[in-house]
């Protein structure tokens, strides 16, 4: 069968659909020309009103079927669209119940404080902190290597807590009725768990270098029952640092949180928004999202789909009047 221009080239039920519409088609056609070519309706004899009459109820058929098709997928579509967005509205914290505008007008500065409590994979870096001291322990039962190779791991250790706790000071600004008690309320958000993991670091460094390393460092001529003691402390730092871990990871939290805000705006309405000057890179969107009117254009020629789930879009490039969509 010769390819029809007009139809898309489509896999699996996509393309069904697309033949069985075209099947449909050329069918309505053939029963047109049909008739045509007998100036209308004719009075038939019987074997070709019989042919005309199996045509006829043939593409009313067809198109009752691919309607009835079509209508049943659309309901599936439409279904499980509505449950991808009932789980995304329940992934949403309160900073995403705030409103779209004020969202998109503050998101520069609120992922800018999300990069400045987390600088780097501190959850990472509390692991390998972990890591670290379990290594220490095992080279406290051999008793040849624990002096040089100890000392090894402390100075490593100290390093990676003092990365770790390159923070900035936690702040809590007054709250303010303007805008920007949606910035205060971001901050908040994010200083709550970081107060927490650097009060742990705090302590940990502490123990670090008011117990351990000293410890340590008197460990050569010591009796077992002292180097037992060593393996005591070090228990004990691998037990505040997976307390710390816990602080890490609710930080971590956080920080999802207030890029999800800033970023997720599937089904907002942003038709009041103030867009100029914001950047939107980085964006999700579905055709449910409300833009202002002269903004729509040029987002759809800057998105591309996301890969996240079925209709959601990512502004891909910052819009401008020169965007080239993908496709083009």
């Amino acid at each position: 069968m010769d390819r029809d221009p007009r139809t898309p080239d489509l896999d699996g039920p996509d393309r069904l659909d697309a033949l069985l519409m075209r099947a449909h088609r050329r069918l309505g056609t053939a029963v047109t020309d049909r008739l045509a070519a007998l100036g209308g309706p004719p009075e038939l004899r019987t074997p070709d009103l019989a042919l005309d009459r199996l045509l006829a109820a043939t593409h009313r058929a067809v198109g009752t079927a691919v309607t009835r098709r079509r209508s049943r997928e659309a309901r599936a579509a439409l279904a499980q669209r509505n449950l991808a967005h009932e789980a995304r509205l329940a992934e949403r914290g309160p900073l995403s119940n705030r409103p779209s505008p004020v969202r998109v007008k503050y998101r520069q500065q609120a992922l800018r404080l999300a990069h400045r409590y987390w600088p780097a994979d501190l959850a990472e870096g509390m692991r390998t902190a972990v890591r670290l001291v379990q290594n220490l322990s095992d080279l406290l039962e051999d008793t040849a290597r624990t002096v040089v190779d100890a000392a090894s791991v402390v100075e490593q250790l100290r390093e990676n807590l003092r990365e770790l706790s390159r923070m900035p000071k936690p702040q809590r600004s007054p709250v303010t009725l303007t805008g920007l008690d949606y910035l205060v309320a971001v901050e908040s958000a994010l200083a709550e768990p970081a107060e927490r993991l650097l009060h742990d670091l705090h302590r940990i460094r502490q123990l670090l270098d008011e117990e351990l390393a000293p410890a340590i460092a008197t460990l050569e001529p010591a009796t077992p029952a002292y180097q037992f003691g060593v393996d005591a402390i070090a228990q004990d730092l691998i037990d505040d640092l997976t307390q710390g871990c816990d602080q890490a990871d609710a930080l971590a939290k956080a920080v999802a949180e207030v890029e999800r805000a800033s970023s997720d705006f599937v089904g907002a309405d942003l038709s009041t928004a103030k867009l100029d000057g914001v950047r939107l890179e980085g964006i999700l969107w579905d055709d449910t999202t409300q833009w202002p009117r002269e903004w729509e254009d040029l987002i759809r020629r800057a998105s591309l789909p996301s890969g996240e789930e079925h209709g959601v879009l990512i502004v891909a490039a910052e819009p401008s009047d020169t965007v080239i969509h993908a496709q083009a």
